[in-house]
């Protein structure tokens, strides 16, 4: 398999071809899921102490849970499935934490108005329904690829 710094440099050196695919208008969203992808969410993501489980710093104990019940190469490393798995685990995590918030704030009796004008669930229904959200998700899914087609041709030339 690639280390860490393989798969990162993989990544980076495609995304200049890969984002000629992209219509100009959607690069940037494309390109900013594809860099979160590779550094923050990459499939090595199931093991608490991987490169890009140490780049949550303090916000790494979120990840504990998704450890836990998580084995390396498992479903991290399936195309597409990967990847929404991550986005549902912390898209639940988020809005778990919002309702936390949320909870404190009306057992000291105040709710400041922000935080009720928040609607998560409309927010990111929004953001995955527009195109720009459609390519950041498609930038997260390919830099999965990536690094998925690289250990599957590192692990065809070691068995060579």
């Amino acid at each position: 398999m690639a280390s860490h710094k393989g798969h990162e440099l993989f990544n980076v050196f495609a995304l200049g071809p890969l984002i000629l695919f992209i219509p100009q208008d959607y690069r940037i969203p494309f390109g900013i899921g594809y860099v979160v992808g590779t550094f923050f969410l990459s499939p090595d993501l199931d093991l608490h102490f991987s490169k890009p489980s140490q780049r949550w710093k303090f916000l790494k104990f979120l990840w504990l849970p998704f450890w836990i019940f998580s084995r390396h190469r498992g479903v991290t490393h399936v195309p597409f499935l990967g990847t929404l798995v991550k986005l549902f685990y912390l898209t639940f995590i988020l809005f778990f934490l919002y309702f936390i918030v949320l909870g404190i704030f009306s057992l000291l009796g105040f709710i400041p108005k922000e935080v009720l004008s928040l609607d998560p669930f409309k927010l990111l229904s929004e953001f995955l329904r527009s195109e720009k959200g459609f390519f950041f998700v498609l930038g997260l899914i390919v830099a999965d690829l990536m690094h998925i087609i690289l250990d599957w041709i590192t692990s065809l030339l070691k068995r060579i």
